[in-house]
């Protein structure tokens, strides 16, 4: 199977199962729409809905579709009326799942309900029974096609507590010297990733490729900002764009910038979208999942947008995965491609204009 190619067939069952649920649940509906919901077909909205992302791109994919959106960092609105019908695919972070968890209890009318989808590896039982505890209920848990399940659970009381989210909300340090912040609802927020760290151990060889310091770089799908923060240390006077499609990650890059003194630029964008440069040097760890698919087309997006954001001398250092053929990829955009080094699973690769 050649997992650099975007995967179209295969589509999550339990989402799925979960849509099949919305044509008979309750309204006001609150819809809790997670990363599972990238490149999934939409059902039909109905009247008194409203979802909720902490992705720009599935903002927008809902948005485009006629559903109402909060975009953020799943923060509930204090104002709104309590909904009949809370649902939730659950994600593959814990603390995220707890957090939506506890809130979809806490907003949920007396006698309303939560529709929790997932499968049996993504812990829903666990997550179900937990929910129900909390709010004196028994957790109807049924089995759907394609090994999915769904749960109902019907709050009978207010929630006698709380599930452990690894306080949620709260930006965290993680790392001292340099410092680095994070939180809940970020990708690998508890930990350095090993591609983003041997991206940084290249930058010396990357930035000697240069006639002189590059003024302007961006750190493309940034994160919480790890890259950009380790790089600002050796370029203290660049100015710097940090952009993301996740709400989450930028609340804690933010906070990286203003504590480690970078001068940035923070914006909320899908793979940069509507972004312009130019600039002299994008660094990026891209992903190559999409939603839980392999997308061998998100790196060519990156690439696309590294192309796009440089100016006509610029270069851009990737960290991929050693399977994806990103050389080959960046053939038509750029003049030279050149592999900086490969280990532990990792390639670190150099574009230049």
């Amino acid at each position: 199977m050649n997992t650099d190619q975007t995967n179209t067939a295969a589509q999550d069952t339990a989402l799925m199962a979960l849509y099949q649920q919305f044509p008979a649940v309750q309204t006001p509906l609150w819809w809790f729409a997670d990363e599972h919901v990238a490149a999934m077909p939409l059902p039909a909205v109905r009247a008194d809905w409203c979802s909720f992302s902490n992705r720009c791109d599935i903002a927008e994919q809902l948005s485009a579709a006629g559903y109402p959106v909060e975009l953020g960092d799943f923060v509930m609105p204090s104002a709104a009326p309590s909904p009949s019908t809370v649902c939730y695919r659950v994600s593959k972070e814990k603390a995220l799942v707890h957090y939506l968890i506890n809130q979809a209890l806490s907003v949920l009318s007396v006698g309303g309900s939560l529709l929790l989808a997932g499968h049996k590896n993504d812990g829903l039982h666990n997550y179900a029974k937990k929910a129900a505890a909390l709010v004196g209920a028994t957790a109807e848990i049924k089995k759907h096609g394609g090994a999915a399940y769904i749960a109902s659970i019907s709050k009978c009381h207010e929630p006698s507590g709380v599930l452990p989210d690894s306080d949620y909300t709260q930006i965290q340090e993680i790392a001292q010297s340099p410092s680095l912040y994070s939180k809940p609802g970020v990708f690998g927020w508890q930990k350095i990733d090993r591609g983003s760290a041997l991206l940084v151990e290249q930058l010396p060889v990357f930035l000697a490729g240069f006639k002189s310091p590059p003024a302007s770089l961006v750190d493309l799908g940034c994160g919480y900002g790890y890259i950009a923060v380790m790089a600002a240390a050796q370029l203290p006077e660049s100015r710097w764009l940090l952009t993301d499609n996740n709400a989450t990650a930028l609340l804690a890059a933010r906070k990286n910038c203003e504590v480690n003194t970078i001068s940035a630029q923070i914006e909320l964008a899908d793979c940069a979208a509507g972004l312009t440069g130019p600039f002299d040097a994008v660094l990026c760890n891209p992903p190559f999942h999409k939603g839980f698919a392999v997308a061998g087309s998100l790196t060519d997006q990156f690439i696309g947008a590294a192309h796009a954001l440089l100016g006509c001398h610029g270069r851009a250092l990737f960290v991929v995965n050693q399977f994806i053929p990103l050389e080959r990829k960046a053939a038509a955009l750029f003049a030279k491609a050149e592999v900086l080094i490969e280990v532990d699973g990792f390639k670190v690769v150099c574009l230049s204009k």
